[in-house]
């Protein structure tokens, strides 16, 4: 009776088979596409659970069962496209599966955020309503990209004369339609900006 490792020596002489044959159970799956190596280590871990290895993998010839390793592969694989886990996650094994763990995490946000990205919103929604199209394009522009004016009048040709303005009136437009809003935020009462 031959040991594991002389098995598992005789079959790595076929590594880089194995990493074709992974690539091509993944088909068009990139995530299994990008760890191919990481599945056929797996495969030989899994493969060193067999007490009987050598038997199962060694032809009487000596050379390796191309099939047996394939369905190795395969099951590993497979199993990992079903459970939707990141193949970088496999070394923890099957019994901790990542993405029930990560789902348990508590996603909540703190309410000064929520109430931030809400005043955004709204901030927008009423320069968009109230405003001129110009403006609001401008001012939109220049509060996602945080550019100065000078880079943004470089960039859009456009005096920087004519985006101050323009700023200037946006942020009017916004003030008076959003007080209330602001000063909530300001006084902590985030739960009353809605």
């Amino acid at each position: 009776m031959q040991n594991k490792s002389a098995a598992i020596e005789i079959a790595y002489k076929h590594h880089s088979e194995y990493i074709k044959m992974a690539l091509a159970i993944a088909g068009n799956n990139q995530d299994v596409r990008n760890y191919a190596e990481d599945y056929v280590q797996e495969a030989y871990v899994r493969l060193m659970k067999y007490d009987d290895l050598y038997e199962k993998i060694i032809t009487k010839k000596g050379t390796v069962s191309k099939g047996y390793v394939f369905f190795v592969l395969r099951s590993l694989i497979i199993n990992a496209i079903k459970k939707k886990s990141s193949p970088k996650y496999n070394h923890l094994g099957d019994q901790y599966d990542f993405e029930e763990k990560f789902n348990h995490v508590d996603t909540g946000r703190d309410p000064e955020t929520e109430a931030m990205e809400l005043l955004e919103i709204k901030m927008l929604e009423k320069l968009k309503e109230k405003g001129h199209w110009f403006d609001y394009e401008l001012f939109t522009k220049y509060l996602k990209t945080g550019k100065s004016f000078k880079t943004i009048a470089e960039e859009s040709g456009l005096g920087v004369r004519t985006i101050y303005l323009s700023i200037k009136k946006s942020k009017l437009i916004i003030a008076e339609a959003l007080q209330e809003d602001y000063v909530d935020f300001c006084n902590g009462q985030y739960n009353l900006i809605k």
